[in-house]
């Protein structure tokens, strides 16, 4: 793990704990505490949970007068049966939590703001939280790590307090333990943007990694958390493809981590805000890496020069398998077709989109699994329905195409291949399909090389012309 060795403590005005804080959930919408599995009380303000009865058991073990919880404790200031006198109603000290008389007020370290709607809230929780005044004993820092999926340099942010929010900070998808059965509950991740918080129970703080990673370690403690994440399921090994398939996710995953270093403590709903402003959760949706196991029924329904076409279900649904002939040696260029289509994806409204890619397990070759037309392609269609056809049908058809195509150039994508073998019917619409479908996966043919159906190829290719939108849309 690539770290910088830089001093740092994250809230030096705390001790680390000598034992886990184990009575604070990693996700505050867990209903029993995962060691004891009592029900869990609620703070006074926040509805911060945490397990009385692991928070009495903590109390009894903790010696000294170290400070190990930024805490503030509450009273009902009235006779307790446990004293001979009455309280003052608010103090920190835990070792003056009384079972019978105590309650939490609140947890200063710990975020369980999940809400889209920060705004709203960002003055009471800052009041409340007090940020302004810890600003001198909260620091944040951050760093580049390698990441295990694509060896590329990917950002960690060091975080005084402890996240226990169970929504991803970038796409709210809900947030999974990475391994269920830990007995420690400290580590989380988005299964969606590939993200992971690791929660350091000694401290009460949070490294977030922003991208896939075998390991981290507390700033503050020093111990290192070892991370084992199953990629089986969502990368293929190679490179070339889990690079591009990683910038689906997040499109840019260049956190600007320069404010974050030695400055003024900010408070979450500031800190959140800015990595989601730095960090572009793709809108194009995500391609996949698709476990060839999950591929069911394969029937093969076409073949041609480069590929081979499949029907298959996946997850319940139709698809599309696209076989690349002679693609095992993949290359950057070889991912064209792929590219091609994520980058006009419109979810399947006038491109036939892609779900993402798999790997014959047996030739090696790879495979794109496509939306599925049910109607068949435009040339079989016209065969079996010309007489019948009417003026309004064939306008809807243009119109599909027409519009696919402009989706296509819009993207400064150039089809090359349009004939009415490639405009499939799908949900009801044209759309058009098989971008990239000459260029084969080894990608052999020279740049200036005549490929495609003759009546539909632009009569300055055959000049020596290039490819390029205007013999599109004489294709069209």
């Amino acid at each position: 793990m690539n770290t910088v060795n830089i001093p740092f403590d994250p809230t030096p005005k705390l001790k680390f704990s000598p034992v886990p804080i184990s009575f604070i959930p990693f996700k505050n919408n867990e209903e029993k505490c995962n060691y004891c599995e009592i029900e869990y009380s609620k703070s006074l303000k926040y509805d911060q949970k945490y397990c009385k009865n692991c928070f009495f058991l903590y109390v009894q073990y903790i010696t000294g007068n170290n400070t190990y919880l930024d805490v503030r404790i509450n009273t009902n200031n009235s006779q307790c049966i446990k004293h001979k006198a009455t309280r003052n109603n608010f103090y920190t000290n835990i070792k003056e939590w009384c079972e019978c008389c105590s309650e939490i007020l609140y947890f200063t370290q710990v975020v369980t703001i999940d809400s889209h709607y920060w705004h709203h809230i960002y003055v009471e929780y800052c009041k409340v939280f007090n940020y302004k005044e810890l600003s001198s004993g909260y620091q944040i820092s951050s760093e580049w790590v390698e990441s295990t999926l694509t060896k590329k340099s990917i950002p960690i942010l060091y975080l005084p307090w402890w996240d226990s929010r169970n929504r991803c900070v970038i796409c709210y998808q809900v947030l999974k333990y990475i391994h269920q059965e830990s007995n420690s509950y400290c580590q989380k991740w988005c299964s969606y943007c590939f993200i992971i918080y690791i929660g350091c129970r000694y401290c009460l703080t949070t490294n977030i990694i922003f991208g896939i990673a075998d390991q981290s370690q507390c700033k503050k403690c020093k111990r290192t958390s070892f991370i084992n994440i199953d990629l089986t399921n969502i990368c293929s090994g190679n490179l070339i493809i889990d690079e591009f398939l990683d910038s689906t996710r997040i499109a840019n995953r260049h956190l600007n981590l320069d404010y974050m270093n030695g400055g003024t403590i900010r408070s979450p709903i500031e800190v959140y805000s800015s990595v989601r402003k730095s960090l572009h959760l793709s809108i194009k949706g995500i391609a996949e890496w698709i476990p060839y196991s999950q591929i069911k029924n394969l029937k093969k329904i076409a073949e041609g020069g480069f590929s081979i076409i499949y029907k298959a279900t996946w997850e319940g649904t139709y698809v599309a398998v696209k076989k690349l002939r002679d693609s095992q040696n993949i290359s950057k260029h070889c991912l064209n077709e792929l590219r091609s289509l994520y980058q006009c994806h419109d979810n399947n409204k006038w491109v036939i989109g892609c779900y993402g890619i798999t790997q014959d397990p047996i030739t090696k070759e790879y495979m794109l699994i496509l939306n599925y037309a049910e109607g068949g392609n435009l040339h079989d269609y016209l065969r079996q329905n010309f007489i019948n056809i009417t003026w309004g049908d064939k306008l809807f058809i243009l119109r599909g195409i027409s519009f696919g195509l402009v989706k296509i150039h819009y993207n400064n994508f150039i089809h090359r291949d349009i004939h009415s073998g490639n405009m499939l019917l799908s949900q009801y619409y044209w759309k058009v399909g098989d971008l990239g479908l000459s260029q084969p996966a080894n990608n052999t043919l020279s740049n200036n090389e005549i490929y495609g159906v003759i009546p539909y190829i632009a009569p300055e290719i055959f000049k020596g012309a290039a490819f390029s939108k205007e013999s599109d849309v004489y294709s069209f």
